[in-house]
Order: structure tokens, then sequence, then C-alpha cells
């Protein structure tokens, strides 16, 4: 019975739509915070193939992560983690002090205060 029930739904949902769809363009703009997951279209992509998707994971791969590897992403002229930051979780103020910084373990403590400061705002809020 539950099928048959169905069935009648979604036929008559099908009357109700009208023959000619007017086409619409929309666009939708997703701003991430920086305590999120960014789409998978965004993601990180290191020099070994794996991704990264969040803040999180990379200060996780910074700890691990070779000083040639980190050299690859972060040199005098280029911070690649700060543009990441920056354009997908829109997080300039971020951006900013990492550019500053050249070593992994001064990045990697930067953005551990960011988060921090971040997880005491939405707490405390």
């Amino acid at each position: 019975m539950k099928r048959t029930k169905q069935r009648r739904v979604k036929a008559k949902i099908r009357r109700i739509k009208p023959k000619h769809r007017p086409k619409t363009t929309v666009r939708v703009t997703i701003t991430r915070k920086v305590l999120g997951k960014a789409p998978e279209k965004y993601s990180f992509n290191l020099s070994d193939g794996r991704k990264l998707r969040s803040v999180y994971e990379l200060v996780d791969e910074l700890e691990t992560m070779s000083e040639e590897n980190f050299r690859h992403f972060v040199t005098d002229t280029e911070n690649h983690f700060a543009n990441w930051i920056e354009g997908v979780f829109s997080e300039k103020s971020l951006a900013d002090e990492l550019r500053h910084v050249k070593n992994r373990i001064d990045t990697q403590r930067a953005i551990l205060k960011h988060l921090v400061r971040e997880f005491a705002k939405k707490t405390h809020a």
C-alpha cells in the first residue's frame, strides 16, 4: 500500500509542474569560516597528492611536514598557505599574519593561536 500511495503522490506532483520552465541563473557565494571544512574543489593540494580541506588538517600536516616540502609552499615572496586561507576561508587577518612567518613551527603556532581566538569568540558569544 505504501508504494501505491507514493506513486500517486509523485503522479500528482508531475501534473502540477509547468510545461515550460524559464531558465534562470542563480549565483551562490558561500563564505566558509576558518573553523569549517572547504568544499572539495577548494582543497589545498600537497606535493604528494593528498588534499587538505580544513585549517585543522593544515595544522596537523605542519606537524609532520618536511622542511623541504614546507619551502615548496612558503618562499620569501609567496605563501600558498596564506593565499588558500584568505581565498577559501576569507580570513585576511590570519593570512596577513602568515605572510610574515617564514618557518613551519611559527606557521603552526600562528594558526593555532588564531583558532583558539576564534573558538573563544564562538563560545562566549
